[in-house]
């Protein structure tokens, strides 16, 4: 199986300082004050973004960790998310969503409210994760 370098707690800087360095990011997430939970299996993360700013990620969040929406798929799912050309329906979290094993859920208007924004921390992420 193949390593998922964002939940990789020894990554957490390299993935915070790519996504904050990143001006597509920032540009689209200007806005953007939300914590987003990131399931891969059983493994999970909070990246926690404040105005365009990924200010934290928590790993292995507790229950009483807050959260506003998740993106969550099991690990083969995100195996085939983060591939360089991924196959149809895994370019993006909806279209995964609507046909494959991914899904969304929690605050689902502020999900697609920053929609470009969690496209592109997505495409940062599937970047670092084939460099």
């Amino acid at each position: 199986m193949m390593e998922i370098h964002f939940l990789n707690p020894n990554e957490a800087a390299d993935v915070r300082q790519r996504l904050n360095s990143d001006p597509e990011f920032r540009m689209a997430a200007r806005f953007m004050s939300q914590d987003i939970l990131i399931g891969v299996g059983d493994a999970k993360c909070i990246i926690r973004a404040r105005e365009g700013i990924i200010t934290e990620i928590v790993f292995n969040p507790s229950q009483i960790d807050k959260w506003n929406f998740f993106i969550r798929a099991p690990e083969k799912g995100w195996q085939l998310f983060l591939k360089p050309f991924p196959p149809p329906f895994y370019q993006g979290f909806f279209t995964a969503a609507m046909r494959e094993d991914f899904e969304f859920g929690g605050d689902v208007e502020a999900l697609f409210a920053h929609y470009w924004a969690v496209q592109r921390m997505l495409a940062v992420m599937r970047e670092m994760q084939n460099e």
